[in-house]
């Protein structure tokens, strides 16, 4: 497991994980979690422009027990969290649960490994990449079909935290569309001749910002 869709997004060609004895405590501690999880605090768990942009992947050490589940991923001030269950811990790639408050979940993800990536095209567009949109956008049902019309819809979302769906036509940039009464939109790319390309488009828009 490489976790491509990460890496080519971030142009990513080396690890920047967490210890091994880190992982290995925190297995311990929780007598087990998942392989994908594993797996990606071994790759890219320290990625900072990956994992504390926005939101936070929460360090092998600092999982956080709330009652039946086990919270490994935070909004960046606690207003939500993700977690798996504890009776999922033993299996390879389970499913993501939100939470407002640590007490009602609700399913996010079917998977952890569609969970992480949408969480980075997430962190990607919120300043993860070099080029990124200066502004948010506040665009219109219409503007968001013209996006949609360009760029082809990349596989996976969040929808219990907020409905965000994103859209690129290359591995390396991404359109991040957050339905509202209408929509926010940001944009970003780790090429700057992407972004050049993007950011042209977006313009004719004629978009509203703040």
């Amino acid at each position: 497991m490489e976790f491509e869709v990460i890496r080519k997004l971030f142009n990513i060609n080396h690890n920047d994980d967490f210890s091994e004895d880190d992982i290995r405590k925190a297995c311990k501690k929780h007598e087990t979690l998942p392989f994908v999880l594993q797996e990606y605090y071994r790759q890219l768990g320290n990625y900072k422009q990956i994992n504390q942009t926005q939101n936070n992947l929460c360090h092998p050490s600092e999982l956080i027990d709330a009652k039946e589940y086990l919270i490994f991923y935070k909004e960046n001030q606690y207003v939500v969290q993700w977690a798996i269950k504890k009776s999922d811990l033993n299996k390879e790639n389970p499913p993501v649960y939100c939470s407002w408050d640590e007490n009602e979940f609700e399913l996010e993800s079917k998977n952890l490994l569609d969970f992480l990536y949408a969480m980075a095209f997430f962190q990607a567009v919120s300043w993860g990449l070099e080029y990124c949109s200066e502004e948010l956008y506040i665009i219109s049902k219409e503007q968001a079909q013209i996006i949609r019309n360009r760029y082809k819809k990349i596989d996976y979302e969040l929808h219990q935290w907020m409905n965000i769906s994103y859209y690129g036509n290359c591995d390396d940039e991404v359109i991040c569309m957050i339905e509202n009464n209408d929509y926010d939109m940001l944009y970003a790319s780790s090429k700057q001749e992407q972004f050049d390309e993007m950011k042209e488009f977006i313009d004719k828009l004629e978009a509203d910002s703040y």
